[in-house]
C-alpha cells in the first residue's frame, strides 16, 4: 500500500480524531488513541498537527466548514430568504435526530474550553457569530424591522434546542425549534401585500 498525499493525511486525521473528539469528547481522547485509530506513526500526526490543541482547532474549522457547504446547498433551494432560514432550522433538525447525535460540536467545544483565549473556543466563538451574522443578512434581506435581535433570538432557539436534544436524547427539542423559529420569522417579517 502506498503512501497517502499529504492533504488526503491530514484529511484522514482530522476525521478519525473528529469522530473520537464528537464521540467521546475532546478531554477524553489523547494523541496515542488518535494515532491508533488513524493508523499513523506520531511523526505523521505530530507533522500536521504540532499539538493536541492544534488538532481540536483545525478538527472544529473542519467540521464547521463541511457544515456551511451543507447549509449552502439547503439554501440554495429555497425561494427566498426566510426559506433559507428555514433551511438552516430544517437542517439542523435532520442532524439532531440522525443516530449518534451528541449535540452541537461547537458548542460542545465552547464548554470543553471556556478559556476565551483558549484556539478552539476562538474558532467556536467565529463560527457561531457567523452564523448570526448569515441570519441577520437574511432577515434584513426579507424586511425585518430589527434583523439582529431577531437573529440573535433565532440563535438562542438554535442552540438551546442542540444542548436540550442531546441532554434528553430527544427529538421533542427539534420539533419544538422548528415550531419557534417560524412563529419568531412570521413576526419579525412584514405581512405581504394582499
Amino acid at each position: 500500500m502506498g503512501r497517502r498525499p499529504s492533504l488526503e493525511t491530514r484529511q484522514h486525521i482530522l476525521t478519525a480524531a473528529g469522530d473520537l473528539f464528537y464521540t467521546r469528547g475532546v478531554r477524553a481522547v489523547g494523541m496515542d488513541l488518535v494515532i491508533g485509530t488513524a493508523k499513523v506513526a506520531n511523526a505523521t500526526l505530530y507533522r500536521h498537527f504540532a499539538t493536541k490543541d492544534d488538532l481540536v482547532t483545525a478538527y472544529l474549522v473542519d467540521r464547521n466548514e463541511h457544515w456551511w457547504k451543507r447549509l449552502q446547498e439547503a439554501a440554495a433551494q429555497a425561494p427566498d430568504a426566510p426559506g433559507r432560514i428555514r433551511a438552516l432550522f430544517d437542517l439542523t433538525a435532520r442532524e439532531m435526530a440522525a443516530p449518534g447525535y451528541r449535540g452541537c460540536a461547537t458548542l460542545n467545544i465552547t464548554s470543553e474550553f471556556p478559556d476565551a483565549d483558549h484556539p478552539a473556543h476562538r474558532a467556536a466563538v467565529a463560527h457561531k457569530a457567523h452564523v448570526r451574522a448569515w441570519m441577520r443578512d437574511q432577515l434584513r434581506e426579507a424586511g425585518a424591522a430589527q434583523p439582529d435581535d431577531t437573529a440573535g433570538k433565532l440563535m438562542i432557539i438554535l442552540d438551546g434546542a442542540q444542548v436540550l436534544a442531546a441532554a434528553l436524547g430527544s427529538t421533542e427539542p427539534a420539533q419544538q425549534m422548528t415550531q419557534l423559529a417560524d412563529q419568531l420569522l412570521t413576526a419579525a417579517l412584514p405581512r405581504p401585500a394582499r
